[in-house]
C-alpha cells in the first residue's frame, strides 16, 4: 500500500500559521503531490506547509465579483492577462515573507 503525505494545516490569521488548531484538519497529498509541492515551495525559498498555507489563503481570499468581471471583460474582447502577470502578486507576497523570515 503506498503510503500519502500527510501535512496538518491549522488556517488561524490571528494566531500565525504555525499554531496547531484543535478544530482544524489535514490534507492528505499522493506522492505526486507532495513531490510538485515540494519542488514549487523549495524555488520559491519557503517551506512546503508555508507555501501550501499561502496559496489557500489567496484562494479563499480571492474576490469572486472581481473574478466575474474580468471573465465579462474577456468575453466581450477576447484579451486575457499573461500567467506570469497573473501569478505577480503571489509570488510578491511570497518574497516579502521570505524577507521578513
Amino acid at each position: 500500500m503506498k503510503q500519502e503525505q500527510c501535512v496538518n494545516i491549522a488556517v488561524v490569521p490571528s494566531l500565525g500559521y504555525r499554531r496547531p488548531m484543535a478544530d482544524g484538519f489535514d490534507i492528505h497529498l499522493n506522492e505526486d503531490q507532495a513531490r510538485r509541492l515540494k519542488a514549487a515551495a523549495e524555488a520559491a525559498g519557503v517551506e512546503p506547509a508555508a507555501y501550501a498555507l499561502e496559496l489557500i489563503e489567496v484562494a479563499i481570499q480571492n474576490d469572486w465579483g472581481e473574478d466575474e468581471r474580468r471573465f465579462a471583460e474577456y468575453e466581450r474582447t477576447g484579451e486575457y492577462i499573461s500567467l506570469e502577470e497573473f501569478l505577480r502578486p503571489f509570488e510578491d507576497l511570497l518574497a516579502e515573507k521570505k524577507r521578513r523570515a
